[in-house]
């Protein structure tokens, strides 16, 4: 007899709780390098929250979990190896909080999986760690083409963490979920490019209307199933989160603090509204609907 109910509730636990999770606060450096900036703006401007059946759910929750295995390999080999920063302690967990970095007022950044240092190849220099999880087929690209080839994302985000931290040396560290095979590949850092990513990523914060697509057709394979397709190509109002970033009365403050500002009440000789997250997800009765979320092409 299958526990067909059992599971169905477990999926539906996970969906309820994805569902309470809040958006990124800033632009990170994981998707600042997919080939659309008009995506990238928008999840940026939190337009649409991307909703995941539990599977997948699953599926993200053991990416995570595989970073605990990821350092502990290199630590049996005599390797130190940092997942989170000592210098940087939570003030109300009283606890280390992962390596970060931040560029561009605030808005762009992210977190570094680790530091390593004590590897065989380089056993005196600090390196950054990049661990990843791919089934068969994207693990098996990844061997054949390489990791700039098979997955610029991450070569990118390693270009950011590598640039920001000041590391001259980068291991991306891959897993194939399917049968447990290891790609490790050391990545050498390129300062023109990760400046190049760091100026697309200003581009993007501080465009005041959607970005070109990347296709004008809803059927380009990039498009098909993307979660913004519909607001993208057909201008649907409906899949538009209500929130500060979708306001036409917002911008991304410029003053270092990854905050935002209100300007609706600029005009009757009142202060700019500074806005953290909590605002910004709050909203007001003034709320009107960027049009610049449907700029063309």
């Amino acid at each position: 007899m299958n526990a067909d109910n059992t599971l169905a509730v477990i999926n539906a636990q996970l969906e309820a709780d994805a569902s309470k999770e809040s958006f990124r606060t800033h632009l990170g450096a994981s998707v600042i390098g997919r080939p659309c900036a008009r995506e990238v703006w928008y999840k940026f401007h939190w337009t649409n929250k991307e909703k995941f059946a539990g599977r997948m759910l699953r599926l993200f929750n053991r990416g995570h979990k595989e970073e605990d295995r990821f350092a502990g390999y290199l630590r049996s080999i005599g390797a130190e190896v940092w997942v989170t920063n000592p210098d940087d302690i939570d003030p109300e967990t009283k606890l280390e909080r992962q390596f970060r970095v931040s560029e561009v007022d605030g808005h762009f950044g992210g977190s570094l999986d680790g530091v390593v240092r004590g590897l065989p190849e380089f056993p005196n220099v600090p390196i950054l760690c990049e661990f990843k999880t791919h089934n068969d087929k994207s693990f098996k690209k990844l061997v054949e083409d390489g990791l700039m080839k098979a997955k610029w994302e991450h070569f990118i985000q390693m270009q950011t963490y590598m640039h920001l931290k000041g590391l001259k040396l980068g291991l991306y560290m891959a897993v194939n979920k399917n049968d447990d095979d290891l790609f490790l590949t050391f990545v050498e850092p390129d300062p023109e490019q990760a400046e190049r990513v760091i100026e697309r990523a200003r581009m993007i914060i501080y465009a005041t209307e959607a970005p070109a697509k990347v296709n004008n057709s809803p059927g380009y394979w990039l498009c098909k199933f993307c979660s913004l397709n519909r607001i993208c190509h057909f201008k649907d109002t409906s899949e538009v989160e209500q929130n500060c970033r979708t306001c036409v009365y917002s911008e991304p403050a410029r003053d270092g603090s990854g905050n935002w500002v209100c300007n609706w009440s600029t005009g009757i000789g009142k202060d700019v509204v500074i806005l953290d997250k909590a605002a910004q997800l709050a909203g007001c009765q003034h709320y009107t609907m960027n049009p610049a979320l449907f700029a063309q092409p």
